[in-house]
Order: C-alpha cells, then structure tokens, then sequence
C-alpha cells in the first residue's frame, strides 16, 4: 500500500473531525476514506489500474502512464532475448 503526506487548510479540519465523531473512527481514516474514494472514481473516469478496458480513445496505459502503443506490462512474462512469452 503506498502512503502520502498531505496538507489540508485548517478550515477544512473541523469537517473531517465532526465527520470522524459521526462515524466513530479516527480522522486519519476518515482522510484515507476520502482518497480512497477519489482515487477510485478518478481511476473509473481515465480507466487506468483496475477499470483499466483498453486504450480507447488511447490515453493512458493501465500503470496510469500517458498512452503509448509500445507498452509492455512490466509484470508480464519475458523471453530472455526480452520479448513476450507466447502462449503457443
């Protein structure tokens, strides 16, 4: 999981803090819920990572990198010459 270090105005603390006491949990995970959920509806809107359904139009690759048609899944399993394993 990666983690951040944010700045939030102090105006905006005493609405994190009542929304923490209405749910009963901290504020930390009140802020974690938030980016939580405005990570997943950006990922939804520029389908990357896990909605991640094709480039179309190309935009972006599924690592969330800008398009590029000569992307290869760093995760996927290479020839020793560097090319993609066939499944043939």
């Amino acid at each position: 999981m990666t983690s951040f270090t944010i700045t939030i105005d102090d105006s905006l603390v005493p609405g994190i803090i009542a929304t923490a006491s209405l749910e009963g949990i901290s504020p930390e995970k009140v802020v974690g819920a938030y980016a939580t959920s405005m990570a997943t509806k950006v990922c939804q809107d520029l389908k990357v990572g896990p909605y991640y359904v094709g480039p179309t139009p190309p935009q972006f690759n599924p690592d969330g990198t800008p398009y590029d048609p000569n992307w290869v899944d760093p995760s996927a399993d290479l020839e020793d010459n560097g090319t993609v394993k066939s499944n043939d």
